[in-house]
C-alpha cells in the first residue's frame, strides 16, 4: 500500500491550492495577527489577479496582506505593481481608512469574507473565492455587489456589479461538523465509487488529504463504498476528524515546503505518508510556507507576462542553434567518412592496387558505402551523400587526393558554421540578459519589518523598559497624542529643542523608586537629543512627571507651538546629568535592530557597540565611522552574522540613529548583549 500511496501522491501535488481545512488554518492565523484598531492604509494591485492590503495599527507592526485568486496570506515580501487590477479603483475609495472589522471563511468552502468599517460607519464587504478560476467581489453592508474582479454568468449562479452576491452551492458536507452517522448515509447512496473518489466528493477535499485519510484508516484506495464495514466507517471517520485537528492546529503542524525543479511547488501544514524527502524541506512555519509558494507563483506569472515577446525570441534563436549543431554535426560526420575512405585507398596502393575499377578497390568502395554513379554524362564518385567528379584516366592514388582535399574543404566549411553559432549565442545572450533586468524589476523585496515605536528614538533600559523618543516636533506631537498612557511616564530636558520621552509602563515602579537606574538613562538620552549636543554643553538637567500632568492643549487666551504641551503640579528633576550616547546592534524580538541610547543600557543590551561624545565630525563621517568600528567590533568576536547586518545597514539609518550635531567614537567593542543571548539559550536547552 505505501508504494500505491507514493505514486499517488506524486500525481496529486501539481500546483499550490488552498483547501478548506487549510484555509481555516490561515484565516484564524491573521485573526490572531490583525487585531482590534488595525486600519487599511494603503491596497496597491499586484497582478491582475492579486491585491496587497496594507494594515496600519497605532503601536503594532503593519501587516502586509495579499488577496488573490489563490488564497489570503500575511506576506514578508514587498512586492512592486507589475500589472494593473481593475478592481484597485474601487478598493482605494471604498476601503482605505476604513478599520478592519473582521474575516470569517464560509463554513468550509474556499470562500473568506473580510468586513471594513468606514469612517461614516458604513460597512464595506470584500469576498475572495479560491476555487476553479476564483474571484474577488466588494459588496455593501446588503451584499450588493460594488466591483467585481471578473463576473459571471452560469446555471446556478449570476454575479455582476449591481446584484447581490449569491454563494456557490456547497460541495459537499461541511467537514468541520460532520458525523459518523451522516458519513453511514452517504454509504449508501454511492456504493459503486471507489473510496477516495468518495471522500474527495462528499468532504471536498483534494486528493492528498483523501489518500492520507485512507492510508490512515488503513483501507486500500480500490476499495468500493458498498464493501465498508462499520469499523472500517469509523475508522475513515475518526481519521479524518484527527486530519482536520492536526491541520488547524499550529502545535500540531510540521510545516513542509515540497520543490519542483528547484522551486517552491506547494506547501503542507503536516508531513503526510509517502511524501519524497528529496522533494520535501522543512519550513518554518505553515504560514510561512504558504507566502513563499503562493508569492513566488506571483512573481513567476508575473515574469512570464512580461517576457512572453523576448522568451519566444530565444526560442527561435534556440532552435536555429540547435540545428547549426546537427549542421556541424554532419558535415563533420560526412568529412569523417570521406577521410576514411581515403585513407583506406592509400593503404591499398602499398598492396599493388592502382585504379579503382579493380575488384578490390570495388570492395573497399562498397564496405564505405560509396559508389560510382553516372549523371548527365559525367562520372561521380559519391560518398557520405557527398560527390567528387572522376575522370576516366584518374588512378586511385589521385582519386585518394582529391577525397582529402573534399574532406579538408567540409572541414573548414564547419567553421563559418561556429561563426554562425557565435553570432546566434550573442543574441541569445542579449535577450537573457534583458529578460534578466525584467524578472530582476519583478523580484519582491524581503520587507524590512518593524516595530512601531522604530519611527522614534528608542532603547531598553537595563530594567527592560521601554523608553521611546520624539525626533523633531511634529514626532513629539505624535507620540504624545497617540502613544501615552495613564501606566507611563513622561520626560523632558530643561533645554531648548529638547525631546518628549516616554517610558512604556513605568508609571507604578517609578513612584515606588524601584527603577532609578532607567530613569536616569532615560534623563541621560533625553538631554543628549535635545538641542544641547549640538550646542556642546557638557550636562544638563531633566525631569519626568506623570501622564495626567502633560496638557495636550493651551490654556485659554495662549498658543502652545507644534510639539508642545503644557506640564502642570510637580516635576521630579535629575540634575547635572552627562551627555553621553552609545549606539550598537540589539535583538528585540528575535531580529537585529540598530539603536541608540545611554551607555549603560545599550552596553546591556547590545551585541557590539560604540560610545559616542560631542564633537568630532559631521553625521555622514560620524555614520561612516560608527558602520566601521561596529563592523570590525563584531568580526573581532567572530559574530559574522551581525557583521553583514551591520554593513547592509544603509548610511541613513545610522544617521538617523545619531544626535543631532557633530559626534566623534571614544570607545567601541563586545557589549553584554552577546553573553546575555548565549546564556538564555543554554538554559532553554538545559
Amino acid at each position: 500500500m505505501q508504494n500505491i500511496r507514493s505514486h499517488c501522491l506524486a500525481s496529486a501535488i501539481k500546483s499550490m491550492e488552498l483547501s478548506g481545512i487549510e484555509l481555516r488554518y490561515m484565516v484564524d492565523r491573521i485573526k490572531e495577527k490583525v487585531t482590534t484598531g488595525y486600519y487599511v492604509s494603503n491596497i496597491s494591485a499586484i497582478t491582475e489577479d492579486s491585491l496587497l492590503f496594507r494594515l496600519h495599527h497605532p503601536t503594532s507592526q503593519d501587516i502586509m496582506l495579499v488577496l488573490s485568486i489563490k488564497g489570503l496570506w500575511i506576506t514578508k515580501l514587498k512586492f512592486k505593481q507589475m500589472q494593473e487590477n481593475v478592481l484597485e479603483t474601487a478598493l482605494k475609495a471604498e476601503i482605505e481608512r476604513a478599520k478592519f472589522e473582521s474575516l470569517e471563511q464560509m463554513g468550509s468552502e474556499r470562500i473568506v469574507v473580510l468586513r471594513f468599517r468606514q469612517l461614516d460607519g458604513r460597512l464595506r464587504i470584500v469576498i475572495g473565492e479560491f476555487f476553479a478560476e476564483g474571484n474577488i467581489v466588494l459588496c455593501d453592508e446588503s451584499l450588493q455587489i460594488l466591483a467585481i474582479l471578473r463576473p459571471i454568468e452560469v446555471r446556478h449562479r449570476t454575479l455582476k456589479v449591481g446584484l447581490k452576491y449569491a454563494p456557490p452551492p456547497s460541495r459537499g458536507l461541511d467537514i468541520f461538523t460532520i458525523s459518523a452517522e451522516q458519513l453511514r448515509l452517504l454509504r449508501n447512496k454511492n456504493k459503486d465509487l471507489d473510496i477516495l473518489r468518495w471522500i474527495g466528493r462528499n468532504l471536498s477535499l483534494p486528493k492528498k488529504f483523501v489518500e492520507e485519510i485512507a492510508y490512515a484508516a488503513g483501507i486500500s484506495p480500490v476499495t468500493k463504498v458498498g464493501q465498508l464495514s462499520d469499523e472500517q466507517l469509523d475508522r475513515i471517520y475518526a481519521a479524518t476528524k484527527e486530519l482536520v485537528e492536526r491541520i488547524v492546529t499550529e502545535a500540531k503542524h510540521d510545516p513542509v515546503l515540497i520543490f519542483a525543479d528547484g522551486k517552491p511547488q506547494d506547501a503542507l501544514p503536516i508531513r503526510i505518508a509517502g511524501l519524497e524527502a528529496s522533494t520535501a524541506k522543512s519550513a518554518a512555519s505553515y504560514a510561512d510556507a504558504v507566502d513563499e509558494v503562493l508569492s513566488n507563483d506571483i512573481l513567476e506569472h508575473s515574469r512570464g507576462t512580461k517576457t512572453v515577446e523576448l522568451d519566444r525570441q530565444i526560442s527561435v534563436l534556440e532552435h536555429d542553434l540547435e540545428e547549426q549543431n546537427k549542421a556541424k554535426d554532419q558535415v563533420l560526420q560526412k568529412a569523417s567518412a570521406i577521410r576514411k575512405l581515403a585513407g583506406e585507398f592509400m593503404s591499398s596502393l602499398r598492396t599493388g592496387i592502382q585504379r579503382l575499377d579493380e575488384s578490390s578497390a570495388k570492395e573497399i568502395l562498397a564496405s564505405n558505402s560509396g559508389a560510382v554513379i553516372r549523371d548527365k554524362g559525367i562520372n561521380y564518385l559519391e560518398v557520405a551523400s557527398e560527390r567528387v567528379r572522376l575522370d576516366s584516366n584518374l588512378n586511385l592514388a589521385q582519386i585518394a587526393s582529391m577525397l582529402y582535399a573534399k574532406a579538408k574543404e567540409m572541414e573548414r566549411g564547419s567553421k563559418s558554421i561556429d561563426e554562425a553559432k557565435e553570432k546566434l549565442l550573442v543574441q541569445i545572450d542579449k535577450l537573457r540578459t534583458q529578460t534578466a533586468t525584467i524578472h530582476k524589476k519583478i523580484d519582491a523585496k524581503q520587507q524590512v519589518v518593524r516595530e512601531w515605536y522604530e519611527r522614534y528614538r528608542w532603547f531598553i533600559t537595563t530594567d527592560g523598559l521601554l523608553a521611546i523618543g520624539g525626533r523633531d516636533a511634529s514626532s513629539n506631537s505624535a507620540l504624545v497624542r497617540k502613544h501615552l498612557t495613564e501606566h507611563d511616564i513622561v520626560f523632558h530636558a530643561e533645554v531648548h529643542g529638547s525631546p518628549f520621552f516616554i517610558v512604556k509602563n513605568a508609571a507604578k515602579q517609578a513612584e515606588l523608586g524601584e527603577i532609578n537606574q532607567s530613569l536616569r538613562e532615560v534623563a541621560q538620552a533625553t538631554v543628549s537629543f535635545s538641542r544641547a549636543w549640538k550646542d556642546g554643553l557638557s550636562s544638563a538637567d531633566a525631569y519626568w512627571v506623570m501622564p495626567e500632568q502633560v496638557k495636550k492643549g493651551a490654556p485659554t487666551g495662549q498658543f502652545l507651538p507644534k510639539g508642545s504641551f503644557v506640564i502642570e503640579g510637580k516635576r521630579n528633576y535629575l540634575k547635572g546629568i552627562e551627555l553621553r550616547l552609545a549606539i550598537g546592534i540589539a535583538d528585540i524580538s528575535g531580529k537585529q535592530a540598530l539603536v541608540c541610547g545611554p551607555p549603560d543600557a545599550i552596553r546591556k543590551k547590545c551585541f557590539v557597540y560604540a560610545v559616542l561624545v560631542q564633537g568630532g565630525m559631521d553625521p555622514m563621517s560620524a555614520a561612516k565611522k560608527v558602520r566601521s568600528e561596529l563592523a570590525a567590533a563584531a568580526a573581532a568576536i567572530e559574530q559574522s552574522e551581525i557583521e553583514d547586518f551591520i554593513k547592509k545597514i544603509s548610511l541613513d539609518d545610522y544617521i538617523r540613529a545619531l544626535p543631532t550635531g557633530q559626534s566623534k567614537i571614544s570607545f567601541s567593542g563586545k557589549g553584554e548583549g552577546r553573553q546575555e543571548m548565549k546564556s538564555e539559550r543554554e538554559a532553554e536547552s538545559t
